[in-house]
């Protein structure tokens, strides 16, 4: 078990696995974010796949949250992913982890024009390139307080009331906002240095 045979059949096969791990592309920072966010409100397109999915989820012996979770979204012009990386421990702090990957896809002329749309809202968003924003938040308790933000723990659960995983439908009983916008308001803290916050690279190199 775990044992790759080969032989002159599939040598070539081979090599091609072992070029293409020598081509992988590399992420290459930028100056700002070029996801095109205007371009996934547009309601005119469909969305042909969305999925939530939940990789990990625990409630830290009844002390908090850890959840790892995964929104994908495929529309005829692009797909996009949202990796969030959420932990709740009560009284102590919250942090999320987020990474949004976008994708602008190049298939026929009404893609190239929506390419040329996104440019002339500002970003340089080619087709085929994959670009990654890496977002991190966190805030003490007493941080919570200063801001005035909710210190309640139950305010900062995934579902927080609404049943839609962080929606934006909030607690309406308390007039506590959703954990996903609540999420936006905490302070935005430095990501590692090798850990770039924007960033793009080929989706299908050459």
């Amino acid at each position: 078990a775990g044992t790759i045979l080969t032989n002159a059949s599939n040598s070539g096969s081979n090599n091609n696995s072992i070029n293409l791990m020598n081509n992988r592309q590399e992420w290459q920072p930028l100056p700002k974010s070029q996801i095109p966010f205007h371009l996934l409100q547009d309601t005119s397109q469909p969305i042909l796949l969305y999925d939530d999915i939940h990789l990990f989820e625990d409630d830290l012996h009844d002390n908090g949250e850890s959840s790892l979770t995964i929104k994908i979204r495929v529309m005829p012009t692009c797909w996009y992913v949202l990796q969030r990386l959420f932990v709740r421990v009560d009284y102590v702090c919250v942090k999320c982890r987020e990474v949004r990957y976008f994708c602008l896809l190049d298939g026929n002329g009404a893609l190239n024009t929506s390419a040329t749309i996104v440019s002339s809202k500002g970003n340089n968003c080619k087709p085929n390139v994959v670009y990654r924003d890496v977002t991190w938040r966190e805030a003490s308790w007493e941080e919570l307080r200063r801001m005035n933000l909710p210190v309640d723990p139950s305010a900062w659960m995934e579902n927080n009331g609404n049943g839609s995983g962080g929606g934006i439908g909030g607690n309406f009983s308390t007039g506590i906002p959703s954990s996903a916008a609540l999420l936006t308001k905490l302070p935005l803290v430095l990501t590692p240095v090798d850990l770039k916050k924007h960033a793009s690279c080929v989706a299908w190199p050459d």
